[in-house]
């Protein structure tokens, strides 16, 4: 897709402007809007295929433009980039639950926005070319299940860790939720997070950021059990799923996993110290949603990020 359009959406004439001469040096088509009607608009007529789009915006902000693109195109892949100073963990669930597939911090690196543009460009490749030889090979009924298998690994899977995605994060636990309310069979997890991963992306840039990523999801699998689930929540949270395990052979879990990830990446690392952060929580009948674990569990993660980092904290109290 070296000559993709790419639908550019910001109300600042001085960011949309910087953007397009940007892209356009890239080698990219360029098409602009300076709110989410007109964004809109141009959509339905061009179809542009990325969408870079500023978060806070009169008439229609960038979450409600991304919803009614997920509403209207759900028939093909927009690779929707959102671009925002937002950075509250609310305020990106959000963003994620309306279908954003990227964010890019303002002010923007002209590296980074590129970088972004061509992953979502090659995804959107790969989505089509997936596509057209599922219509090709639709005679052939194990050459379809093999493809349909693919497109369900593309929408399923986390394309920088390999991991399962938030999505099937929420599938699966939703499924363990309903087994422990009718059965009564334990349920633990735990919210990993990367300590000072901000810092690891300014000092060493977003390569080595990714780098780091790769290979703590890949420490972090290997240290599971079976039968626990490893998920990448999104920016540098994992989460862990431990059906049928109470809050002590959690967090036990937890802890060997965190002391392997400060071991392996000390042993191969070429930046700082990179260590992990983790919070634990076991599923009481007083909870009536899953939110509710996630929640606990969230509470114990800051625990551990105010005793200093690199450490392990369950849940205050199991009922």
């Amino acid at each position: 897709m070296t000559n993709a359009t790419i639908l550019v959406v910001d109300d600042d004439p001085l960011t949309l402007d910087l953007l397009r001469l940007h892209l356009e040096a890239a080698g990219y088509d360029v098409l602009c809007a300076t709110n989410g009607i007109k964004a809109l608009a141009i959509l339905n007529e061009v179809q542009p295929r990325v969408v870079i789009c500023d978060w806070l915006m009169p008439k229609m902000d960038g979450v409600e433009v991304c919803r009614q693109v997920r509403k209207v195109h759900d028939q093909r892949m927009v690779y929707f980039i959102m671009l925002t100073v937002q950075s509250e963990k609310e305020h990106l669930m959000e963003a994620f639950d309306a279908g954003v597939d990227d964010f890019l911090a303002k002010p923007f690196h002209q590296g980074e926005l590129l970088a972004r543009v061509r992953a979502g460009a090659r995804l959107v490749q790969m989505y089509d070319e997936l596509c057209l030889r599922q219509a090709a090979l639709v005679q052939s009924n194990s050459e379809l299940c093999r493809l349909n298998e693919r497109l369900k690994q593309v929408a399923t899977t986390d394309d920088l860790t390999r991991l399962l995605n938030r999505r099937q994060a929420m599938v699966r636990l939703n499924e363990l939720w309903q087994q422990f309310r009718k059965s009564g069979e334990m349920l633990s997890c735990a919210i990993i997070d990367v300590d000072h991963f901000k810092k690891i992306n300014d000092e060493f840039g977003h390569l080595k950021g990714d780098e780091v990523l790769q290979r703590i999801a890949a420490t972090l699998l290997a240290d599971m059990r079976s039968g626990d689930c490893l998920y990448r929540l999104g920016g540098e949270e994992f989460l862990a799923l431990f059906p049928n395990e109470g809050i002590d052979s959690a967090t036990a879990c937890a802890e060997r996993c965190r002391a392997t990830v400060q071991a392996t990446m000390a042993a191969g690392s070429s930046c700082r110290a990179i260590t992990v952060s983790i919070g634990v929580a076991q599923a009481t009948k007083e909870m009536i949603v899953p939110d509710q674990l996630l929640h606990a569990a969230d509470l114990a993660l800051y625990r551990a990020k105010d005793a200093g980092r690199n450490t392990v904290r369950p849940m205050a109290q199991v009922a």
